[in-house]
Parts: C-alpha cells; structure tokens; sequence
C-alpha cells in the first residue's frame, strides 16, 4: 500500500467539504509512519481542529465514508490546537514529534485562531466573575476574573511566539517582555496583572485571607481591559 497516495485521498476527500477550514494539523502516527506496519494494521491518524471537539463527529462521519469506499482500516483520534499551546500531553507531544505531519494550516493562521478561541474563553470567564460577585463569593470571583486577564495575555504571548511558558509566573514575565517593555501596552498593566496573579493565589490558597469587593473589582476590570485590548488584535 502506497500510503502516503492513501493520506492524500483522504485529505483530498476531508476537503471537499467546509471541514478544511477548520482542520489544523493532520498526523500520521503509529506503525505505517514508522514505516513497519503489519499485516491488518491499522493507519493511525491524529487530527487537530480549531474549534475543539465540534467537529469531531463530522470527521468522523466523513472519515468512515472513506474507509467503507476504500476498505481501508483507520484509527482516527480527534483533538484542539488547545493541546499544542503548550504541548503538555507526552501522547500528543510523541505523536508530534515522531510522527509524520501530512498537513498543516501556517502557522500564524493557527496561532491566531488559537488566540480568538483564548479570547471567547476570557470573555466567559470574566462574565462568570461578574455573576459570582453579584452573589458576594469573592475568592472565587477574583479567581475567575484573574483566569479571564491571563488567558489574554497568553493570547498575547502567542501573536508573537510560538509557545507557551508553563508556569503562571512565567506568562506575567513573557508578557511583560513582549508587550510592557517594548511600550506597546502600558506599564500600568503589567503591574496590575502582577497584583492580580497575587490576589488570585491568596484567593485560591490562603484560607484566612480576607479580601474586599475592591480587590475583586480590581481584577475584573483588568481583565475588562486586557479584553478590550486584545480585540483590536484580532
């Protein structure tokens, strides 16, 4: 079996439909990318999507057509280029690197439709704030309101690198040096997002830790500005 032939057909096939907009990455894994498959092996392929798992059963769907009209054994496992931003998954991240990538958006286009997916979550978490302090929970409102500021400067980080740092610290730092240090966001918001990043873990950690309405108004209107910050990039 000729399969990189078999790999173009289906691509081929995905692609007469709307689906092509909205597949990232297509890898081939598993033993024919090796280049040792067996005898009733099947072709593993792992496809990453830029809505999440939308689309999964219409992939499927439109996968398992193609496998009925070639007769053909396919293993498909389907996921969002959430898990690239950063790569934490060792599947994924083993999937990546040893197996082959048969196709690809550029990159910049999945960047930034990772950082528009980034920002709809920020704006859900940030309404989720609003409505918790309505109910006087705090804590958790400050929590939530953090979450909404940090997934924008990570949409930030990604219009200009191509991962992430793991660590909470370390996307307050990467968006400092990108953005407040070079003057394209004012000062003042790097300092907020700091002390946001502090009230959020005394508010997650710190049982005894007594906070005001202030502290949580504090956060949401940073991330109130973050977001609108953001929108102007997208």
């Amino acid at each position: 079996m000729d399969i990189l032939k078999v790999i173009d057909e289906l691509k081929e096939y995905l692609f007469q439909t709307p689906l092509k907009e909205k597949i990232a990455k297509i890898i081939l894994f598993g033993s024919y990318a090796k280049g040792v498959p067996k005898k009733g092996s099947d072709i593993d392929i792992l496809i990453f999507t830029t809505n999440g798992r939308d689309l999964e059963r219409e992939i499927l769907e439109r996968i398992y057509d193609f496998m009925v009209e070639k007769n053909l054994p396919f293993e498909v496992l389907i996921d969002s280029i959430d898990s690239l931003y950063p790569l934490r998954d060792y599947f994924i991240y083993n999937a990546s690197k040893n197996g082959l990538e048969v196709y690809s958006m550029e990159k910049s286009k999945i960047k930034m439709e990772m950082a528009k997916s980034l920002h709809r979550l920020a704006e859900e978490y940030l309404e989720s704030a609003e409505e918790i302090l309505e109910k006087g929970r705090l804590r958790i409102a400050i929590d939530s309101a953090y979450n909404s500021a940090e997934l924008c400067a990570k949409a930030f980080i990604l219009l200009k690198e191509d991962d992430l740092p793991g660590s909470h610290g370390g996307i307050v730092s990467l968006f400092g040096n990108l953005y407040i240090k070079k003057g394209e966001i004012e000062k003042e918001i790097g300092r907020k997002l700091n002390i946001a990043l502090e009230l959020r873990n005394k508010a997650r950690y710190k049982p005894n830790e007594i906070f005001s309405k202030e502290d949580a108004l504090f956060v949401i209107n940073l991330a109130k500005t973050l977001l609108e910050a953001l929108s102007k990039k997208l």
